[in-house]
This record gives C-alpha cells, structure tokens and sequence, in this order.
C-alpha cells in the first residue's frame, strides 16, 4: 500500500513540474536523413505502450501513419500551435525500447528546414513543451498501469490474509471442540473410575456368595 500511495505523490509532483523532465536536442538519422532531433527518456514505460499513448495524443494534431521500413511514425500537415501557431508542420517520431524506459524522438519539418534552437528558438521551446506534454500523458499511463498491478498484489494479499484469518478462526473452533471434548472425556473417566469402584464392590459380593455355595456343597452330608 506504501508503494501505492508513493506512485501517486510521484505522478502528482511530475504534473506540478512541467519542466522536470529534460528533452534534449541533438542531430540524429531518420528516413530523411540526419537531422535535429528533440528527445525524452520516459522511464518506467515501454515501447508498445509509448505508441499506444502517441496515436491518441496525435490525433488532436493530425493523423499519424507509420513508415514501417524506418520504424517511424510522421504526420503530415500537423497544426500544433504551441510549435508553429496556425503553421503545418510535418512531424517524424521514432521510439527506442531501452532497459527500464522508452526514447522518444521528435523531428519536425516546417516544409524548409528543421526546426532546432539555433535557428528557430521560440519554436523549439514549443517543441520542448509538446513533446514534455506527451511524456506526462505517457507518465500518467505508465503510473496507471502500476497502480492497476499494485491494486492486483494489494487484493492478493488481502485474499491471503484473509485465508489466514480464516484458518486461524478454524483454529479456534478446533481448540473449542477439543476442549469439549476433553472435558467430556475427563467426566466420562469420573464416571469410570465410579463404575469401576462399583464393579469391585459386585465382583467382592459375587465372590461371597460363590464361597457361601462352596460352603454349602462342602456341608452336604455332614449332619
């Protein structure tokens, strides 16, 4: 449950802190050849869900088709105002799988150049929102998606706890019939031990009148 309530406080604070999250900006190859690149680690998700997440979130931009020769996904004629206002923009996305977390990186085509911080400062910024933007939509699925596998372990554990706690009941009533039981055996020893007391005296008496027959059989044909 502590890891639980930890994996909220922590989605919590990444969506306090837009900017937490460093995207870094460098030149690498694409179906186009080598060009500016913006890129986000996303820690904690993988690349199926990454592009999961990326095919909803475009949607709102463009429509997204993939090139799977460069293993990329590109839209065309993309309007995403925080980059360019009211421009299109043809948008290339490809993602790498790494131990522990996703690498998305972004290219960006005004239909001249692309964009980087050199030559197009302010549109770069937005580029960095938007794809910061994408990685906190991904973060929210990926902690989403603990918190489903966290709930699953937390029920496992209740479902165990609960078998124990219902075993220990058994316990119980088992020490219950077992001390009923004892008690009545220790009555029924009372009484035996009575019965017994009760057969000896029987058996003294039987030997008695066995000796008085004896007694009368030895006197015949003595008077």
């Amino acid at each position: 449950m502590r890891k639980v309530i930890f994996t909220l406080i922590a989605f919590v604070g990444a969506l306090g802190i837009i900017g937490a999250q460093n995207v870094s900006e460098h030149d690498m190859s694409m179906s186009l050849g080598k060009q500016t690149t913006f890129s986000v680690d996303i820690d904690g998700a993988d690349e199926g869900m990454v592009k999961d997440v990326w095919k909803k979130y475009i949607k709102d931009y463009g429509k997204s088709k993939r090139n799977k020769k460069a293993k990329e996904y590109y839209v065309i004629g993309a309007k995403v105002p925080m980059i360019a206002g009211s421009n299109e923009l043809d948008l290339y996305i490809k993602f790498e799988e790494r131990v522990g977390h996703t690498t998305a990186n972004l290219w960006i085509d005004t239909g001249g150049s692309f964009i980087n911080s050199d030559e197009h400062p302010k549109a770069a910024q937005g580029a960095e929102e938007f794809l910061t933007e994408f990685y906190l939509v991904v973060k929210k699925k990926a902690i989403s998606e603990e918190m489903k596998e966290q709930e699953k372990e937390l029920n496992k554990l209740d479902k165990s706890l609960r078998k124990l706690e219902k075993k220990n009941t058994g316990y119980h009533k088992d020490i219950e019939k077992a001390k009923e039981r004892i008690e009545k055996a220790e009555k029924n020893i009372e009484q035996n031990l009575k019965d017994q007391e009760d057969q000896r005296i029987l058996i003294e008496q039987q030997k008695k009148i066995i000796e008085e027959v004896i007694q009368r059989l030895n006197n015949l044909g003595k008077q």
